[in-house]
């Protein structure tokens, strides 16, 4: 528990002023209790973790390779720990991934992951396609961050939340520029048994200016924030070819509103079809 209360406090510090609407007041940055926002995370702690994940996925298989040891070799190549309240739908959201990627890699068209964090994700995509292909060596596959952290927030991801008192207040997502942070150093470390693996570091929407000029099959979208989540988009679905996807992967969050509100805005300007999934991921594929 103590894990979960540091992030949480670390995430909701050190937020950057909003200016409020007339009216409507600033929220308090004061970090939550984790249980107020996720009341089963004590059940989750008590629960025998291992034993629900096999019954759920140790029949599940990629290629050769069981999809419980992939996710295990991708979570500790990149030391990330789950808490045990994640420890499923962080399973379910990456075989909704791998499955996408599988058939993206049908298609013609280059690969791109835009929001890299520590890496496990992309590794497991390269373990996914390895387990199929065995002469897989990442290529094809690129990777956008800025490897800083977040970028600033825009007022769209801000929500506003009414009090019991009556007044409305802007609430700020539980992240602050710099928040997610992975150096680049690390995560070539992580991915260094695919060498074909290309990095493109740099802020979003510049960083897209240096990607080749080419077509792509699969665009991973996990930037979290309204205005890197609306320049992907614009970037990449002129450039997808027909059948390729995109998965949003904060699209259900509740705590990073903006990155619905630039997926929304985007498929109903251009009158794209989607799909919501459970796990919060929203994937539209491209006519």
């Amino acid at each position: 528990m103590s894990v979960l209360r540091r992030l949480f406090s670390e995430l909701w510090c050190a937020k950057p002023e909003v200016s409020a609407a007339p009216g409507v007041e600033a929220a308090s940055a004061a970090p939550p209790d984790p249980r107020e926002l996720f009341p089963e995370i004590d059940a989750h702690a008590r629960a025998p973790m291992d034993l629900h994940l096999e019954i759920l996925f140790g029949g599940l298989c990629i290629g050769a390779e069981r999809f419980e040891d992939l996710m295990q070799r991708a979570m500790r190549a990149t030391s990330l720990r789950v808490p045990p309240l994640k420890a499923v739908r962080r399973r379910e959201t990456a075989l909704h991934l791998i499955h996408y990627f599988r058939y993206a890699r049908t298609l013609e068209g280059r690969w791109a992951e835009c929001g890299v964090f520590a890496g496990t994700s992309a590794l497991a995509l390269c373990l996914a396609a390895r387990a199929e292909s065995p002469g897989f060596d990442g290529t094809g596959l690129h990777l956008v961050d800025s490897f800083e952290g977040l970028s600033a927030l825009a007022e769209e991801d801000h929500r506003a939340e009414r009090r019991a008192d009556g007044a409305t207040v802007m609430v700020p997502p539980p992240s602050s520029r710099g928040n997610f942070a992975a150096p680049l150093g690390q995560v070539r470390e992580a991915l260094a048994e695919f060498p074909g693996v290309a990095f493109h570091p740099g802020w979003i929407p510049p960083v897209l200016a240096g990607l080749p000029e080419t077509r792509w099959s699969f665009v991973h979208v996990d930037v979290d924030l309204y205005e890197p989540t609306r320049a992907c988009l614009e970037y990449f679905y002129p450039r997808m070819v027909a059948g390729g996807v995109i998965v949003c992967d904060d699209y259900g969050t509740p705590a990073f509103p903006g990155a619905r509100r630039a997926w929304r805005e985007f498929c109903e300007g251009a009158k794209l079809g989607f799909v919501a999934l459970p796990t919060g991921q929203a994937v539209l594929i491209a006519s």
